[in-house]
């Protein structure tokens, strides 16, 4: 079972992919979030600046609209992670596998939230540590069908299955999901080891993207 790293993922960026951009009503809300950072904020507005009409990054952020705004900003920190540094114009090529991650479980989650996204990002990003390489196995969409419907929290309900898939195989894992067993039965199932691992890579993940909640509330 691998080990997840900790990751000090950019705060701003990860505020609005854990948001429900629904509650939005202008661009200039978003692009908020940023302000304060006057570092980060210099470095999107160059990195924006072929789409910005000479009118600011609020006008680059309107012509091309969220997610595309989102995929580009990701592909700033890709660059920087690789590189050492920022560079002068984005790039979305960089961000081509953590789309696809994203449209592999899209029918399981919350369409208004971007934790997909999240998680292809933290896990992308955990490739360039000296961590060892994280895969989603296959079979995580066929166990994913068996949980009630759309998940607002996609992310931590892929870690939680994808460690319960290792510790236990899909054989079994697939038979307490269709009779309903409780997560917290399952956990329970998982030998010492396994939980050990499984808390400790849920810690990591948590602390990455600066969430507790999982830890205190019950629903996924």
């Amino acid at each position: 079972m691998p080990n997840f790293p900790f990751i000090n993922l950019p705060q701003e960026f990860v505020t609005l992919l854990k948001s429900n951009l629904n509650v939005y009503s202008s661009p200039a809300l978003i692009l908020d979030v940023f302000r304060p950072n006057k570092a980060i904020y210099s470095v999107l507005e160059t990195s924006f600046a072929e789409f910005d009409g000479n009118k600011g990054l609020e006008n680059a952020f309107m012509t091309l609209g969220w997610q595309n705004f989102r995929e580009r900003t990701a592909s700033i920190y890709l660059y920087k992670t690789i590189y050492g540094h920022y560079p002068s114009k984005t790039n979305t090529h960089l961000v081509d596998e953590i789309k696809k991650f994203e449209s592999r479980f899209s029918k399981n989650s919350v369409n208004s939230f971007s934790r997909l996204f999240l998680l292809g990002f933290y896990l992308k990003i955990s490739q360039h540590s000296e961590s060892e390489a994280i895969e989603i196995p296959r079979v995580m969409e066929s166990l994913l069908q068996l949980s009630q419907g759309r998940s607002e929290k996609i992310d931590w309900l892929i870690l939680i299955l994808f460690h319960f898939l290792i510790a236990l195989g899909e054989k079994k894992l697939t038979q307490y999901l269709v009779t309903g067993t409780k997560f917290e039965d399952i956990f329970q199932l998982m030998n010492k080891e396994s939980q050990e691992i499984m808390a400790s890579n849920l810690l990591s993940y948590g602390a990455s993207i600066f969430e507790s909640d999982i830890f205190l509330y019950e629903k996924v």
